[in-house]
């Protein structure tokens, strides 16, 4: 069961980089993440993790999604021939260990729920959303940088984008070598996505083994992509044919990959932004 959820999702997001679009970049140019064109449920509840990214590459114009019951419990109706879209749930189960009966291991559970947005369905009477409130996306982004509790050192120059986990410091070139203020964000963000990995934080293995270095990048660009998302930026990425090529072998070759990277990815720029497990938003519907 849970293989097949992997696979699922992994061929959503390969049909997106196989037609030359890297998907987690799409969905939410200059619109703040907690504004109305955030994915979310009927109730008004945010998807999170590898949910955001799949509902978000979607092209529905409204953002709300329900499951065929929730939406008749809403009144509404899912219009004949419509196909709904898997979202996934998951949680840590406490389970015997077979081999130590006296110890409890915690097991994944994975699986997954067809949802509909409401553009699909008729009879529903739904509110018109909250007007958001004016905000600068520069000055945003910066808010985030020094919100960032217990944060890595950032020092600017030479010519090179890195963390450097052993001194726990980020190194950036020059703010006014960068094409504009969007694109040094968009870079210091995913250099903060992989300092979240650093043992006084996350704790997660930063190895520069080539299929755990893999992984990590791409746990930087989904954290980096939530990040710009929460302060309404344009992300910029190089969608060269050779950049594309190389998600396309790792997640072919790993149908967890994905699934698995934007929830580390979603762990990420909650650490970042000071948000707690309680007050993450949903991973189901």
């Amino acid at each position: 069961m849970a293989n097949d959820v992997y696979q699922i999702i992994t061929d959503q997001i390969l049909a997106k980089l196989e037609s030359g679009t890297i998907p987690w970049r799409k969905p939410w140019s200059s619109v703040k993440a907690s504004g109305g064109t955030r994915p979310r449920n009927l109730e008004g509840r945010c998807y999170s993790g590898s949910n955001w990214f799949l509902l978000g590459m979607l092209d529905y114009q409204n953002p709300v999604f329900g499951t065929y019951k929730m939406i008749q419990a809403a009144g509404g109706q899912v219009r004949k021939g419509e196909k709904g879209i898997p979202v996934v749930y998951w949680k840590m189960l406490d389970c015997k260990d077979e081999k130590e009966p006296t110890k409890v291991k915690k097991v994944p559970m994975l699986r997954y729920y067809m949802v509909f947005n409401v553009e699909q369905c008729d009879g529903l009477n739904l509110p018109e959303p909250e007007p958001m409130a004016p905000f600068d996306p520069i000055q945003d982004a910066e808010a985030i940088w020094n919100r960032y509790q217990n944060r890595p050192s950032l020092k600017h120059g030479g010519d090179r984008a890195c963390y450097i986990p052993a001194l726990d410091s980020i190194r950036l070139p020059e703010p006014g070598t960068f094409i504009d203020p969007a694109s040094y964000y968009n870079t210091l963000f995913h250099e903060m996505g992989h300092s979240t990995g650093h043992e006084s934080r996350l704790n997660r293995e930063l190895s520069q083994v080539q299929e755990k270095y893999s992984r990590e990048e791409l746990i930087a660009e989904l954290s980096a992509a939530f990040l710009s998302a929460q302060c309404g930026l344009d992300s910029t990425l190089d969608q060269s044919a050779a950049y594309i090529a190389s998600w396309l072998g790792f997640l072919k070759s790993d149908p967890k990959a994905f699934v698995l990277a934007a929830g580390k990815a979603q762990k990420a720029a909650d650490r970042i932004l000071g948000i707690t497990k309680a007050e993450s938003a949903i991973e189901a519907a």
